[in-house]
């Protein structure tokens, strides 16, 4: 499949050709959108909105390759399950206090953790810190435009990162006593 030529006709309103990129990215996305909302039907609406969009806006979109059309569009999947995340979820982000210490954290993930587990561990997170954390850690979002993304400081972004991080870890080091 030619995913230029798909577009093409997607952007002339075939409906098959937009069925087509549904059922290409329909999964993947599904899996992005649950790592920020950890809810299915939350992260179903997210790719349904995202989709929708991603269609209204191929008019004025101008290809330039597979993996740059593939980023706009989780891009897009990215910030509608922010959107629902902002609508949805009663999430908290707390500010951090002058005792606690920003430098880097070590999270120690250990070779023998399946992706699986490390996933698990991501998703036990409270919202605020798993959205910082994929952002930043997963996505390459900086501070800055999470902190505009989700509609907090860049002080707060930096903040739930780091209590991310030390979740992770406390929670990894229980994970190997038991």
């Amino acid at each position: 499949m030619n995913l230029n030529v798909t577009i093409q006709h997607c952007k002339a309103g075939n409906r098959k050709a937009q069925k087509t990129i549904f059922d290409l990215f329909s999964k993947t996305f599904l899996r992005l959108s649950f790592r920020y909302l950890n809810d299915r039907q939350y992260a179903e609406d997210a790719c349904l909105e995202a989709f929708a969009l991603i269609f209204e806006s191929l008019k004025a979109f101008d290809y330039q390759s597979d993996a740059q059309t593939e980023a706009w569009m989780k891009r897009i999947v990215v910030n509608q399950s922010l959107k629902i995340l902002r609508r949805n979820k009663n999430f908290l982000f707390q500010s951090l206090s002058d005792e606690d210490p920003l430098e880097s954290t070590n999270i120690g993930i250990e070779d023998d953790m399946s992706g699986r587990e490390i996933l698990e561990l991501i998703s036990s997170l409270p919202d605020g810190y798993r959205a910082v954390f994929n952002l930043y850690v997963i996505e390459g979002y900086t501070h800055t435009e999470i902190a505009s993304a989700l509609n907090i400081t860049e002080g707060t972004s930096r903040s739930q990162l780091f209590k991310a991080k030390m979740m992770l870890k406390k929670n990894i080091e229980m994970k190997k006593v038991i």
